[in-house]
């Protein structure tokens, strides 16, 4: 019966994970192939996840495992892959998400087709903002202009598979424009996804924060955000919006006593900035400084990021270079190191806003993408 799942009865004795078992795998003929069932695990665990979708007949014991996840999981940041959030129709609100490999964009003349696989698409005009993304899950803010009413989705691009709606609260499009910040992230202790949410008291000059558990669906008052998030009208989207790394949030920010209504570029001073950093184990924040190489203040701002699964810090260095600083051990000060620097003399023919950086397996090389009109 080619082409159709074993039966039931053949798959138990398939899947099975214990050592003294094996994978027997039909060949023309009288012939079969036994595999020790770690051996196939090891396979599998090396593949990417289109294709474990195509075996979920044969291995779905096996792919829905949770140590196999969390194997999959890490031996996939080997190839690691972008998603593309795109709006494919202003008047129907129709939105897609496509993952592809971050290796595309270093190869010449690169380019994505969009599929029209219905499955990438997200028909439902409920859903505006890209809350952040963790694990090869997006994280999506949904809401009803209507009733004020806002929730939050996880997305598998993957998998083609969205979550129920959850974490229920009320907004307004003006407030969540002004007033809010969201960031997304998994709680390695507790095994669950977290969404927090930051809002920003423009008069008492009070940024609250609460936690929503994704699994209990609850949402959690903490202690007050210690510092001020860069003016939210004056950042770009996505810039400074705060990084997931290992467990925790960090957002560039000023120091508590600064008064974000009075914010000037200008004549703000490099010692008013503070990394805030924010453990979702323990729910509570560290202050671990920008590195001492920045030292003066440039027309460009500073931001963080994160590079080969370390904490990293730009900025402008006395308009002369683009600096890339890395934090070799986390939250530890004193292990800021200088990852990067590049003279504008050899970005003399790229413009502010038109180029990508992608920073490729080997340090030694850094590319630079100007894309056509």
């Amino acid at each position: 019966m080619r082409g159709k799942c074993p039966r039931r009865k053949v798959k138990k004795r398939i899947l099975s994970h214990k050592s003294d078992r094996s994978t027997r795998l039909p060949i023309k003929g009288d012939d079969t192939v036994f595999l020790p069932d770690e051996l196939v695990t090891e396979v599998l665990s090396f593949s990417d996840v289109k294709f474990l979708m195509q075996m979920r007949c044969v291995c779905k014991s096996i792919i829905s495992d949770p140590i196999f996840v969390k194997l999959h999981l890490k031996r996939s940041a080997r190839n690691p892959h972008l998603t593309l959030y795109f709006e494919r129709s202003i008047l129907s609100r129709d939105f897609g998400a496509l993952p592809f490999p971050v290796s595309c964009l270093i190869i010449e003349n690169p380019s994505i087709s969009l599929p029209s696989d219905p499955r990438y698409s997200l028909k439902d005009n409920d859903y505006e903002y890209v809350v952040g993304s963790c694990n090869g899950l997006l994280c999506l803010l949904g809401y009803k202009s209507g009733g004020g009413k806002m929730w939050f989705r996880l997305l598998n691009p993957a998998m083609h598979k969205m979550s129920p709606k959850l974490g229920y609260f009320r907004g307004g499009l003006i407030s969540l424009k002004y007033k809010f910040k969201f960031a997304f992230g998994y709680d390695n202790s507790s095994e669950t996804y977290k969404v927090v949410m930051l809002g920003l008291d423009n008069v008492q000059n009070i940024t609250s924060a609460q936690v929503l558990n994704l699994r209990d669906d609850v949402w959690k008052p903490i202690q007050n955000f210690p510092a001020v998030l860069l003016p939210f009208w004056h950042t770009h989207p996505g810039v400074n919006d705060g990084v997931y790394l290992n467990g925790t949030f960090n957002w560039l920010a000023l120091r508590s006593e600064f008064r974000p209504h009075l914010y000037d570029w200008k004549n703000t001073d490099v010692k008013d900035f503070v990394i805030v950093s924010f453990d979702l184990g323990t729910e509570t924040y560290t202050q671990p400084m920008p590195p001492c190489g920045f030292d003066e203040m440039s027309p460009v701002e500073p931001s963080i990021c994160i590079l080969m699964d370390c904490l990293c810090f730009s900025n402008d260095y006395k308009k002369t270079d683009f600096v890339i600083w890395k934090m070799e051990e986390f939250g530890v000060e004193e292990s800021w190191t200088q990852l990067i620097k590049v003279s504008y003399e050899n970005l003399q023919s790229i413009r502010r806003g038109s180029v990508d950086l992608v920073l490729s397996r080997n340090i030694r090389e850094l590319n630079l993408a100007k894309p056509h009109n």
